[in-house]
């Protein structure tokens, strides 16, 4: 999964904490729950026990920024990154997934179906108008009370969902 650093290293003024990890419900592993996870990948659990699940997608390597922590599998369009730092809005909690991101088209929002590389008109089909936005590099909407976020890109097809991630609905 290739994220632009740009995208994960701007800041932000507030930090909240997650509460501690609950399993989610029993779920397709590659289902987007906004607000919970994506796949085994779930927001509150801790980063120790979601790394070693990055392993099935490949090469993984930690993410070490000011604004950003976390883990990342490398390769574009596979896998996921899980975060522990997101300062961009505010997420902070040491050793506990903040964030949970992926570009993999593999993995699809319950509701809608939608994915990576899908278009924009389709996510705000089915959520919504969106609560938040920040950029310009690259373009973020976001879905607060939901816990959802889609990093934006132009292609020649129109605004896509470049990669989807998961929060804590705030």
């Amino acid at each position: 999964m290739r994220i632009p650093l740009l995208v994960l290293l701007a800041p932000v003024a507030v930090v909240l904490a997650a509460p501690a990890w609950l399993p989610v419900a029993a779920q397709a592993p590659s289902t987007i729950l906004p607000g919970q996870a994506i796949g085994p990948f779930q927001v509150g659990m801790p980063i120790d026990q979601a790394r070693p699940l990055m392993d099935q997608y490949g090469r993984v390597e930690p993410l070490e920024a000011a604004d950003v922590h976390g883990f990342c599998n490398p390769e574009a369009s596979v896998g996921v990154c899980v975060l522990d730092r997101y300062q961009r809005i505010g997420l902070d909690t040491p050793g506990t997934v903040v964030m949970v991101l992926t570009d993999d088209p593999r993995f699809t929002t319950e509701p809608g179906g939608h994915k990576a590389g899908g278009p924009l008109a389709d996510f705000l089909r089915t959520f919504g108008v969106y609560t938040s936005s920040a950029g310009p590099q690259p373009a973020e909407v976001r879905w607060d009370p939901r816990g959802l976020v889609v990093f934006v890109g132009a292609t020649q097809n129109g605004l896509t969902a470049q990669a989807v991630g998961v929060f804590r609905p705030r």
